[in-house]
């Protein structure tokens, strides 16, 4: 009975280990730098029934479409692939239902959310609000609930006179802050905070709510006072 017992326990864990894909292969692929195999092999994970909802092979995969994207010479079926590996992150986070995904890999999270906020910065800073405006909707991909995003977005709704609805995400960005931390905040989701409440201030001021302008810009400032960038715009706001 004893000898039977250990039998099954001992099936019942290499079952379990087996179950459990630690997806080594994607691994190997991604040491190698070889990136069109790594976005091939992954995507087949994230089309497959048993792997579908592993967050892990949308990680290899938004980190080979990230990757690829800096080829020149890449295929033209990757010439969408800087976007494509947004759409991917946000399919990891969604099946991310424990958060040690995203833990383990939040130096890259960190690294596309950084990428963005410069692509967003050159297009406001050469009055381009349009195509920031694009841009800045990917961050959704970081989650409904990623609080930075509404005060960039409600700004730029603001530029392109959409004042009802730039007046609501500023609202629903002040409720999320409720229940926020922003010390704990990574870089970059402070920095595109902050971006957010300057651009908001900027328009404003333009519009001639001096007052409330000076308002949002007080919003930052216990948490970007030494912040060099901030103290530009803070001065250009407020004093």
């Amino acid at each position: 009975m004893k000898k039977t017992l250990t039998i099954i326990i001992t099936l019942f864990i290499s079952i379990s280990s087996f179950s459990q894909n630690t997806y080594e292969d994607l691994l190997i692929i991604k040491a190698d730098g070889n990136w069109d195999d790594l976005i091939k092999k992954a995507e087949r994970y994230t089309l497959k029934g048993s792997t579908e909802k592993d967050a892990l092979p949308y990680y290899y995969l938004a980190y080979g479409l990230y990757k690829i994207s800096f080829q020149a010479d890449r295929d033209e079926k990757y010439k969408n692939s800087y976007k494509d590996a947004f759409t991917a992150i946000g399919k990891m986070l969604r099946n991310d239902k424990s958060g040690e995904v995203q833990e383990k890999h939040a130096d890259f999270v960190d690294e596309l959310k950084f990428s963005l906020l410069e692509i967003i910065q050159n297009e406001v800073e050469n009055d381009e609000y349009r195509r920031a405006f694009g841009w800045t909707m990917r961050l959704y991909k970081f989650g409904r609930d990623y609080t930075p995003v509404y005060y960039l977005e409600g700004a730029l709704r603001y530029r392109n006179n959409d004042k009802s609805t730039a007046n609501s995400k500023w609202k629903a960005g002040d409720d999320l802050l409720k229940d926020a931390d922003i010390n704990s905040w990574s870089e970059p989701d402070k920095k595109i905070y902050m971006l957010g409440l300057y651009e908001t201030a900027k328009a404003l001021k333009e519009d001639r709510q001096i007052v409330k302008a000076k308002e949002v810009m007080n919003m930052g400032a216990p948490y970007f006072e030494e912040d060099k960038r901030w103290k530009v715009y803070y001065d250009e706001i407020v004093n």
